[in-house]
């Protein structure tokens, strides 16, 4: 869509991704190491993770993993402390590892998948996504993750309908979900399925701005000038990032509907905040019509 449609807080993707791994408890979390000291670092790991210290987690996990190569769990967990601090390749890693050891533990490739679209690899994430599936993965998170690897290929009904599954799961839960679809249902022109979506989404999330401007811009394109202008001034009022393209946007909107005053008071307001990025052509504009 337009250039609001930036990564949607990604840390609503790790709290997924977090939750998504969380499944793993029975074949990772409840197994223990062979050797003595290997439990104790093992079990120390793992309190330092639940209580955020991933760098200790990491560390922890390392020594099992030295102690004691064969325990593959160690390598996924610390693979999953990697993750949540955004440290993708080790990550990948790690999961390589433990794909080694146990090449059909389900859960590693849906993990591999997730680092592996966080480094916008979307080939290798749609893979593992699909070899999740095939190993009947218990975490439906892989459709969603496979949905945003499909987006990024633009392949947009296949991410469609991994989307569309994921919400039918998990209806009105993660509204990112809704902001993804609309992005997809853009691209194949169906505004109307893009602005059910923004709809849900910010009825979900009324303060964001940033998919308010997005939810005008598609309201701006099918005609509802009024309605578009209602959504821009609620995102200005909210103050997001990009607060001059908004002005010039509304402006835009306000000159669709002949009211030229209104649209030469909003571009002032994007010339001062843009400053010496301002378009040549606003600048023209201005100059002929002086305050």
């Amino acid at each position: 869509m337009n250039r609001h449609f930036i990564r949607y807080v990604v840390v609503a993707l790790f709290c997924l991704m977090a939750a998504s791994l969380v499944h793993a408890q029975d074949a990772v979390a409840n197994a223990k190491p062979t050797d003595a000291q290997a439990q104790k670092d093992y079990a120390q790991a793992q309190t330092a993770e639940s209580a955020g210290n991933y760098d200790s987690a990491i560390k922890l996990y390392g020594e099992v993993i030295q102690t004691e190569p064969s325990f593959w769990q160690a390598s996924f967990k610390r693979g999953e402390a990697y993750a949540v601090q955004e440290n993708y390749k080790a990550a990948v890693e790690d999961y390589n590892q433990v794909i080694k050891l146990q090449p059909d533990y389900a859960l590693v490739y849906v993990a591999r998948a997730v680092a592996y679209e966080q480094l916008n690899d979307h080939t290798n994430a749609i893979a593992d996504s699909n070899k999740a599936i095939e190993l009947k993965a218990s975490d439906d998170y892989v459709y969603f993750n496979r949905g945003l690897a499909y987006l990024g290929i633009k392949e947009f009904e296949k991410a469609i309908t991994d989307f569309t599954y994921w919400i039918n799961l998990n209806p009105k839960t993660y509204p990112v979900a809704y902001f993804y679809r609309s992005r997809a249902y853009y691209a194949v022109s169906n505004l109307k399925g893009a602005l059910d979506d923004l709809d849900i989404f910010i009825e979900l999330q009324p303060k964001s701005g940033t998919v308010l401007a997005d939810r005008a811009y598609v309201k701006r394109l099918m005609g509802h000038y009024e309605d578009a202008i209602s959504d821009y001034t609620k995102a200005i009022d909210l103050k997001p990032t990009g607060l001059d393209r908004l002005y010039y946007e509304r402006g835009e909107t306000y000159g669709l509907q002949g009211k030229y005053d209104k649209m030469i008071e909003d571009l002032r307001q994007y010339a001062k905040i843009a400053g010496s990025q301002t378009e040549t052509a606003v600048l023209t504009l201005l100059k002929n019509h002086p305050e």
